[in-house]
């Protein structure tokens, strides 16, 4: 109990010390998506009142620069686009030219976005009617390509009825190699998110064991648009030293935007591997896992707002096929509920998603623009699965609703969900979670950022089956990084909180920002019978680290941790281990509703 007081106490004093360090500054938000006023009927009035009641903004908000209204209404004559390779280049100071050898032989070296790129995600063309709806939308697509470090659009008066319109980028630096070298083993791996200047990504990656013999590779390519369709591939092959392997190929366009229609996608692949079914255990032989996927589904969005409100609202329907059959399976004696059996899901889904984004910076990144997702989505999921040589029904709700209030972002999530066979509610699950971003502060040319999230799991009248409980692994689904306890610790329902204090320092080093982390953690895992807190141990983390930054690279940032675990049950206590971290733990919600699926249990989904 006096462990649970102090870690809390802890808590309580960093976030007071990080909140009232000097007053709150952000930067500059732009909502990326704006409408134009029209005339209410009374039923829509109504409509809006008992759907999308809008509140009083306590959280700054810029709108569209005054100088690109005037644009409103007008013409498109022409559309000029420019990119320009990443070093030494300004989009503020188009006379500015890379001076330094090293600048100039890194823009040799890199190959330069190709224009059609940038044409693949503007929403506009030559000859229509200027809406600065689209407009910024499309600047917003093309910042979510990697291999553009900034973009902006401007457009130029020409005449009383038309504007040209100039589209305006600089790039990132997209190649990485990373090598390990140790005793046992050698790799290396070659990542290029802007091959040949086409946007396409290559990710290739070779491991060879000097003991064993055996090597890993991987081959993963991907085309972030096929044309103007926005419809993108991927194509990928991974084996690692133990024969296991992924090969699939896949097709997707997805709701890139609140003003798209059309979206779906087609995957089809084969996964093989092997397990003990037991995370610490040695690997078994028999116990072999192989299966062939099939993956189809289509969504139709109708915009159902009447460009009243500051959110773009839409009704989706979409439709799912999943197929997943098994050739290699485990032997009766480990899975004894035939957990692991071929399946078939015809899933539904109908749900209204309403959501707009807003332009900041200092969150993943070190001053460069970030889009943040805010609205709310509400929706239905609906399927029957044949399995185990039966038929059952699944019945699901989900909600999310986020945006930014004075003290900053928050994001609350909840989904539930199970089958029905025969008389019989099986599976149920419960998740709920949490997200909180604080605003941004300053303390003298020190920035901060508060992050916080949480996730809660509940399963009731789950299968009998090691393969159907949760836990805190870290190879498992919500799992604690560096987490690798026994088998024992699984249960139906976990919670896990997550706080970092993220800073954003004037200090540079070798080229790179540096920002030092505190990150911590909290979990606890029990059965459904109880509540989470009642007689179930808190298990905890605390990490102290360093991020180092560069705005050139298109890739995740490099981090440097040490983090220190109280216990593992199963590995000791007064433990110490080094770069658990990754920016891919903290995803912020979309607000989106597409492709119908069923609520995310653990790592066998």
């Amino acid at each position: 109990m006096v462990k649970k007081i102090s870690i809390l106490f802890l808590f309580g004093v960093l976030f007071f010390i990080s909140a009232s360090v000097s007053a709150q500054v952000d930067s500059i938000k732009v909502d990326t998506v704006t409408v134009k006023n029209k005339d209410k009927s009374n039923f829509r009035k109504l409509y809006e009142k008992l759907l999308f009641n809008k509140r009083k903004k306590n959280f700054p908000v810029q709108y569209l620069n005054p100088s690109q209204d005037i644009f409103e209404g007008k013409y498109i004559r022409n559309i000029h686009y420019k990119t320009t390779d990443p070093f030494g280049y300004s989009l503020n100071d188009t006379t500015k030219k890379p001076e330094k050898w090293i600048e100039r032989t890194g823009n040799r070296l890199h190959g330069k976005t190709k224009k059609f790129v940038l044409k693949q995600n503007v929403l506009f063309k030559e000859g229509e009617i200027y809406d600065s709806v689209k407009v910024k939308e499309s600047e917003r697509l093309i910042r979510t390509n990697r291999s553009i470090r900034k973009v902006e659009i401007v457009g130029e008066a020409v005449g009383k009825d038309s504007v040209d319109l100039y589209v305006n980028s600089i790039d990132s630096w997209s190649m990485f190699f990373t090598g390990t070298v140790s005793s046992s083993r050698a790799g290396l791996r070659i990542r290029e998110r802007n091959f040949l200047g086409y946007g396409h990504v290559l990710d290739n990656r070779y491991r060879h064991n000097y003991k064993t013999g055996n090597s890993l590779y991987q081959f993963n390519y991907t085309v972030p648009a096929i044309g103007k369709t926005r419809i993108s591939a991927n194509l990928n092959y991974f084996i690692n030293e133990d024969s296991n392997y992924t090969k699939s190929i896949s097709f997707q366009r997805t709701f890139f935007s609140p003003l798209t229609k059309y979206a779906g996608g087609v995957a089809v692949g084969q996964v093989f591997f092997r397990d003990s079914l037991n995370f610490n255990q040695p690997i078994l032989e028999n116990n072999s896992f192989k299966y062939n996927f099939q993956d189809y589904w289509f969504a139709r969005a109708f915009r159902i707002d009447d460009r009243m409100s500051e959110n773009i609202t839409n009704l989706i329907a979409s439709a799912r096929y999943y197929q997943r059959r098994y050739t290699e399976t485990p032997s009766e004696e480990n899975d004894p509920a035939n957990f692991f059996s071929t399946q078939s899901n015809y899933i539904v889904g109908l749900g209204i998603s309403s959501r707009r984004f807003i332009k900041t910076k200092y969150i993943f990144n070190y001053g460069i623009d970030e889009d943040i997702a805010v609205g709310k989505s509400f929706g239905f999921i609906a399927s029957k699965q044949n399995i185990r040589n039966t038929e059952r029904y699944y019945t699901g709700v989900k909600a999310d609703l986020g945006g930014f209030v004075r003290s900053g972002f928050y994001g609350v999530g909840i989904e539930f969900g199970g089958f029905f066979n025969k008389d019989k509610f099986e599976q149920q699950t419960l998740s709920v979670e949490f997200q909180y971003m604080a605003k941004l502060m300053k303390w003298g040319e020190w920035r901060f950022r508060n992050f916080a999230k949480l996730n809660y799991l509940l399963g009731h009248n789950r299968l009998k089956s090691s393969a159907d409980e949760l836990s805190l692994h870290e190879h498992d689904y919500l799992g604690m990084a560096g987490f690798t306890s026994d088998r024992g610790l699984t249960g139906q329902q976990k919670i896990i909180f997550e706080y970092q204090l993220q800073s954003y320092t004037p200090y540079q080093f070798l080229g790179f920002r540096i920002a030092p982390f505190f990150n911590m953690m909290f979990s606890a895992i029990g059965d459904n019978k109880k509540f989470i807190f009642n007689q179930n141990p808190i298990y905890s983390r605390f990490t102290l680290g360093v991020m180092l930054t560069n705005d050139y690279f298109v890739f995740n940032n490099i981090r440097f941790s040490l983090s220190y675990y109280p216990t593992i049950p199963g590995n000791g206590d007064n433990l110490i281990k080094t770069n658990l971290l990754d920016n891919k733990d903290y995803q912020m919600m979309n607000f989106d509703f597409s492709k119908p699926s069923y609520i995310r249990w653990n790592r066998w989904d």
